[in-house]
């Protein structure tokens, strides 16, 4: 991509209206049109920005990758001690809006055509680096420590999803608790 194309007029409104338009409906369920419409520009102006839908899609989905790690990390780095910032993850969660559709990592994988795909590649990367975090956050001394990450991430994931689709009737508190008995019995 060269310079222009990356810094273009409307880049940023349109990035804004997609990551909007993306998280609330679904990368796929969103035309071009749309996405313009919202966004205030003319639909050459998307061109000269994002050759492909291909192209705005894996880029909004970077940038919403990039700032759930931002709040995660500005949420442990508010913690004090594994088990506090462990947990804080999951308040994390629940401090989203009303309309939180779930893990928009996961919304994205879920659209992707293919297991082989760039935005599958995304998620993937994103859930590998979001363990990553999760481990970093458990003490060195920790007993099966990558087992225990492993959990974690697994129990945010669900609680994440069963926040959104409302078949658990208190999947936050759950597996917030779930988790809280890991930390114990794992120590």
């Amino acid at each position: 991509m060269d310079k222009r194309s990356r810094n273009g007029a409307g880049r940023e409104q349109i990035m804004h209206a997609a990551k909007r338009l993306f998280i609330k409906r679904g990368a796929t369920n969103v035309g071009i049109n749309e996405v313009t419409a919202e966004a205030g520009v003319a639909r050459m102006t998307l061109y000269n920005n994002f050759p492909a839908k291909e192209t705005l899609i894996s880029e909004v989905y970077q940038q919403v990758a990039a700032e759930i790690m931002q709040r995660l990390t500005d949420t442990t780095a508010r913690k004090k001690g594994e088990r506090e910032k462990i947990l804080g993850l999951f308040d994390e969660i629940a401090a989203q809006q009303e309309d939180y559709r779930g893990c928009p990592m996961i919304h994205a994988s879920l659209q992707a055509e293919e297991a082989a795909g760039e935005v599958y590649q995304l998620v993937q990367a994103y859930k590998q680096r979001l363990r990553a975090f999760i481990y970093q956050q458990l003490s060195e001394k920790r007993h099966e420590r990558e087992m225990l990450a492993d959990q974690i991430l697994l129990l945010l994931d669900g609680a994440a999803t069963e926040y959104y689709l409302r078949g658990a009737l208190t999947p936050l508190a759950s597996a917030r608790r779930a988790v809280s008995i890991l930390l114990s019995h794992m120590e």
